[in-house]
């Protein structure tokens, strides 16, 4: 039988006309049968190339012209993996092996009549089917570099009386003609496939960087993903309430995994410092241990006074002993409480403020000059070099013209007086400010349309929903629900990590008890948290990402 020309045409047309839906499979799949009417075959099998150089079989179609079903073959036991650089040296070899290293076509009218082939696999797939091989053609398939693909192979084409016969030249012109239309179709879904891996492998070494950055965010960009995918499915998933009617793509559920493990990529702009400040004082190290010195010498200086004073028979052993005694009571109790004010993990009152400017009137004798040692731009930032080079009398807390210098006020007393854990206005404001350039970041990348929602669902995970977040002031109308989902998870593993300097591991009930708090005041979306308690999606993570000694009794109620 043979087929006209604009029938021909006419399914190449159809050939390319391939739906969104359609996966690579069912895409072999329609070319495999369109393979099968253009030469009216009964079996149309179809053997890949992997890149460890295997060939494998991949997929079949079979239209025996009789009423017999098709029973279910397991194609990889008749025809197993076959690794091609040692088939170099087998004797005999299968047709797809022939095709495979000669880089031919075969073509035979008498399958078991060809004496230099291996037949036992087609005689063990007959003998599944209840049928006989008598004329076969198999030849390979190349990318648009040359680089094999796989190999098509094609058995009992049949004429206008259902007779079994040979492939003419002309039908194999047009199979191999259409062929390359399912090898351009395989190539394309793996050059999408390769460009897809690499996409994301070049995410994944950004989110690790971010994470690598500093010894104490652990996994943090790697967590979030997880939480996040976990709260969208259960709001896809939700058969009543507020999330009853709530859908996402594919394409937006991919979105949502790559904003995610990007949501904060403008970190690698803030300092390591900022990022990792667990006490107030603390820069590239905690400066506690500079005022600890100068209360030693304080003390020392305190001693020196007791001992001159007792040499001299200034007052009685007994009084000047009280008097020394007094004075280190109080340089240990104003240490303590400035230690205290250091950690900052309780608030600040107006009274604490008070007693630090108290305790920065204090001052000491410096003998040695402040400005050896110093950097030039340092040195830039004093007024009165000869001041700081002769002995002077110092402050014991003081925001120092060199610590005012740096972008982000490094100064003592201005960061011991901030009120509420350990980050200054500046400091804080360069933290913020990470959101607004991961946006940044992440509009200049060309990411495709159909994952245009990645700069919005990564850049509004701050956003309030009573519009008190950063960086535009969003309120609930304005955040989409991926961005709320969001929201939730990095807040989620932030609260639940072991590994923050700034803070003890928390038991799962007070992290619970912050996260609703911060629902009812308008942080965070209610609807979603309250399913993310309600699904047990907090739950589901913790079992499994969360230590055991911060898994606490809950009852899901009081969140609720």
């Amino acid at each position: 039988m043979t087929i006209s020309p604009e029938t021909f045409n006419n399914t190449i047309l159809d050939l390319l006309e391939t739906s969104e839906s359609d996966d690579l499979s069912s895409r072999i799949n329609r070319n495999l049968k369109t393979l099968a009417q253009i030469s009216f075959s009964d079996i149309v099998l179809f053997f890949s190339v992997s890149s460890d150089n295997f060939l494998n079989f991949e997929q079949s179609y079979i239209n025996i012209p009789d009423d017999r079903p098709t029973p279910n073959i397991i194609f990889s036991n008749i025809f197993p993996p076959v690794f091609l650089p040692e088939v170099h040296n087998k004797e005999p070899k299968l047709p797809t092996e022939m095709c495979a290293i000669n880089n031919e076509i075969f073509n035979t009218s008498n399958l078991y009549k060809e004496s230099s082939l291996d037949v036992v696999p087609h005689k063990m797939l007959d003998e599944e089917l209840n049928y006989f091989t008598v004329s076969l053609l198999a030849f390979p398939i190349y990318n648009s570099k040359k680089a094999l693909l796989g190999v098509v192979e094609l058995i009992n084409p049949r004429n206008s009386s259902g007779k079994i016969i040979g492939f003419t030249k002309d039908i194999i012109k047009k199979l191999i003609s259409l062929s390359k239309l399912l090898a351009l179709q395989i190539e394309l879904d793996h050059q999408t496939n390769s460009y897809n891996r690499l996409l994301e492998s070049f995410i994944e070494v950004i989110a690790k960087a971010i994470d690598n950055k500093s010894p104490y965010t652990g996994e943090h960009c790697q967590k979030v993903p997880v939480i996040t995918r976990m709260l969208a499915s259960a709001a896809i998933a939700a058969t009543s309430g507020p999330f009853k009617n709530f859908e996402m793509s594919e394409n937006e559920l991919y979105s949502l995994h790559i904003a995610s493990l990007l949501h904060d990529c403008g970190k690698i702009t803030t300092p390591d410092y900022i990022v990792d400040k667990s006490t107030k004082l603390e820069t590239p190290y905690n400066r506690i241990h500079e005022i600890r010195n100068r209360f030693e010498i304080l003390r020392r200086d305190a001693h020196i006074e007791y001992l001159q004073k007792r040499l001299n028979n200034i007052d009685t052993k007994e009084n000047l002993q009280a008097e020394f005694v007094e004075k280190v009571k109080k340089l240990t109790d104003d240490y303590a409480f400035i230690g205290k004010c250091n950690i900052g993990d309780s608030p600040l009152t107006d009274d604490d403020i008070k007693r630090l400017d108290e305790i920065a009137k204090t001052t000491f004798m410096r003998y040695f000059s402040r400005v050896i040692g110093l950097s030039w731009n340092e040195k830039k930032a004093i007024s009165d070099n000869k001041l700081y080079a002769s002995p002077q009398p110092e402050h014991l807390l003081e925001d120092r013209p060199e610590q005012l210098k740096f972008l982000y006020n490094q100064g003592e007393l201005t960061n011991l007086k901030v009120k509420t854990g350990t980050i200054n206005t500046a400091e804080r404001k360069k933290i913020n400010d990470h959101i607004s350039t991961t946006i940044d970041m992440l509009k200049d990348l060309s990411f495709p349309p159909e994952l245009s929602n990645i700069v919005e669902y990564a850049g509004a995970h701050h956003e309030h929903i009573d519009g008190s977040g950063y960086p535009n002031g969003l309120t609930g109308d304005q955040i989409s629900i991926p961005a709320k989902i969001m929201a939730i998870a990095d807040v989620y593993e932030a609260l639940t990590a072991r590994d923050r300097p700034y803070k003890t591991p928390k038991k799962l009930s007070q992290v619970l008890s912050i996260m609703r708090d911060m629902k009812n005041s308008g942080h965070l979306d209610p609807d979603l948290f309250d399913l993310f308690i309600t699904s047990g999606v907090y739950m589901e993570y913790a079992k499994e990402y969360v230590s055991k000694d911060q898994l606490d009794d809950i009852n899901p109620e009081e969140y609720l």
